[in-house]
């Protein structure tokens, strides 16, 4: 099977689905962080080398490149694309973001005033700007020190930024297929591999310390993935997508890990992934195709619910704490999807159709002025 345009449309695929599941596999490994405090590790980790985050946060990166792509094209303006883009991001992430302010407020010991100060701003200034990199609030502590209250926005910064490399591509002109082709995926392509090698590794750690290290592991992990979305959406009529396929690179996979040889393989694998879950189980028929997407909502609420429930009773099971965060985040997403996320979609899709409108009615009168006029 291959990937036609009429199998793009969302009545005709899963990856609704393919985005919860990923969203409900983060709530798996934070739970086991949660309740045995060991980070890094679930239940799966042992088996398939990393955690079920890892693999669920690389199919998001993945799956986000080749939608996205597919939507600066449709629209060939990089204005658009990026209102576009924060439009689905930016609303649900500020209400998430202030409820989780002020169920801070609640529970920590401090005065408002003196609250709403140090860790606090520093929660709302990274995360409502996209820079990312702070997590707790003010007087809200795990033994001696600050609780992570929602360690699942540190994604979003990256998000942003790969949005942002294609809209500043769109806007030089580079972001056609012809420049994606010829430059932007193999340089990505030289890139990913040049950060595994040893020497160029440690150079990049010895010039810019831990920080540069830091941002060059992402850029090859991340953007990486974000790029083979990309590459996908190109050539998605020359892929052929099999459960014996996946089947195949899934041991390849685990076979990678065991011998600590893992240069992309898993990046390969997980992208395969997406589209075969996305698309071979929807060959007869979508199970998703008209369901409300709640997975963003899962994602940026899932975490200091988890946290919240965690400080109510003392759980010794991970799987129990992560089923009761799952039944308690549901109706968080339910409501951001429906009362912020969509309606923000909705106010832009019709601004979007009431320009349109009046572009083609101001062309038209152009057009009719141009044929009355008297020639001479």
């Amino acid at each position: 099977m291959t990937i036609t345009d009429e199998r793009l449309r969302p009545e005709r695929n899963n990856l609704t689905l393919v985005r919860l599941v990923l969203a409900s596999a983060v709530i798996v490994t934070h739970c086991y962080w949660r309740v045995y405090n060991v980070s890094g590790q679930d239940g799966l980790s042992r088996w398939l080398g990393v955690p079920l985050s890892v693999y669920a946060v690389d199919g998001f990166f993945f799956l986000s490149g080749f939608l996205v792509y597919g939507s600066l094209e449709r629209r060939a303006n990089a204005g658009r694309f990026i209102t576009a883009r924060l439009t689905r991001m930016m609303p649900g992430l500020l209400v998430s973001v202030s409820l989780t302010v002020l169920a801070g407020a609640l529970v920590t010991p401090l005065a408002f005033p003196v609250y709403m100060t140090g860790e606090t701003m520093k929660f709302v200034f990274y995360n409502l700007t996209l820079l990312g990199g702070h997590y707790s609030l003010s007087g809200i502590m795990c033994g001696a020190h600050p609780c992570i209250i929602n360690g699942s926005l540190w994604t979003l910064h990256w998000e942003a930024l790969f949005y942002l490399v294609l809209a500043g591509l769109a806007l030089v002109g580079m972001s056609g297929r012809k420049w994606m082709v010829r430059l932007i995926l193999p340089a990505t392509l030289i890139g990913a591999f040049a950060c595994h090698v040893p020497a160029i590794n440690s150079q990049i750690g010895i010039s810019g310390g831990k920080g540069a290290l830091y941002f060059a592991e992402n850029i090859d992990r991340l953007w990486t993935l974000f790029a083979l979305g990309i590459a996908a959406r190109i050539w998605k009529g020359y892929i052929r997508l099999s459960w014996r396929g996946l089947g195949a690179l899934f041991i390849l996979n685990l076979i990678a890990h065991h011998w600590n040889v893992n240069i992309h393989v898993q990046t390969v694998f997980v992208g395969y992934a997406i589209l075969c879950c996305g698309f071979l189980s929807a060959r007869k028929r979508a199970v998703s195709g008209g369901w409300p997407d709640y997975s963003y909502g899962i994602y940026i609420y899932a975490f200091p619910a988890m946290m919240a429930v965690g400080s109510l009773a003392d759980f010794d099971n991970a799987l129990i704490l992560a089923a009761i965060n799952f039944l308690c985040v549901i109706p968080l997403a339910v409501f951001s999807w429906h009362l912020i996320e969509k309606p923000a979609l909705d106010l832009i899709r019709d601004k979007r159709r009431t320009g349109r409108k009046e572009e083609l009615r101001e062309a038209s009168a152009a057009h009719r002025l141009g044929h009355e006029r008297p020639a001479g």
